[in-house]
């Protein structure tokens, strides 16, 4: 009896190797998908915007002004280190004499991290801003300029840092200057060659893609 139980013992890694060999292989394992790929990309945030208009033939001391702001990006990451997408950045604010100064800004913007693992970008890009009212005072002592809207060919640039908190949430900080060239203004009988508005920012957002 104990020989038998032996000569059984020895025999069961024989028995196994004959069954694992019997047995279909296993399917491949499929391969992972790719973690790249066209994305939604969504940011909205704001911050503080210091504002500048000036000229070349403007004799009033430079005014800066200061004002909230609000910023909007749609479009889509067309990998895991470049967005494209559109930007709205608005900017409430006033005049010298107190007149409400609204600035629009509606661009085409590139966003890019040069590491894949670290949260630094850069962004530029281009389009139109809506400016309505004043970015220069063009009183000269006298009466203010009646207000309008203008339309102006527009640029920004900027940098910042983001954090991802989730696979597809994240928050981030930034700084950006838009510029805003409105070209030839006429009020009070005056023309005022080569306007343009500056416009600094520092600010946040959360992210989602």
């Amino acid at each position: 009896m104990i020989r038998q139980i032996l000569a059984s013992l020895l025999l069961l890694p024989f028995i196994a190797t004959a069954a694992s060999a019997q047995q279909a292989p296993a399917p491949p394992t499929a391969p992972a998908a790719p973690t790249d790929g066209i994305r939604p990309w969504v940011v909205i945030g704001g911050g503080y915007t210091s504002i500048l208009g000036d000229c070349p033939d403007c004799t009033q001391e430079p005014t800066y002004r200061s004002a909230g702001s609000f910023l909007a990006n749609a479009g889509v990451s067309i990998n895991s280190r470049a967005d494209i997408g559109a930007e709205v950045m608005w900017v409430p604010s006033t005049t010298v004499s107190g007149e409400t100064l609204r600035t629009t800004y509606v661009m085409a913007v590139g966003q890019f991290r040069f590491w894949k693992s670290r949260g630094f970008f850069v962004k530029g890009g281009a389009g139109m801003a809506f400016v309505r009212n004043w970015v220069v005072d063009l009183s000269g002592g006298g009466d203010p300029a009646p207000p309008f809207t203008s339309k102006a060919l527009s640029v920004g640039i900027g940098a910042g840092w983001e954090w991802r908190l989730r696979p597809r949430f994240g928050v981030q900080v930034f700084g950006s200057q838009h510029v805003a060239a409105l070209g030839d203004l006429r009020a009070n009988q005056v023309t005022v060659e080569n306007v343009v508005g500056n416009f600094w920012t520092l600010g946040g957002a959360i992210v989602f893609r």
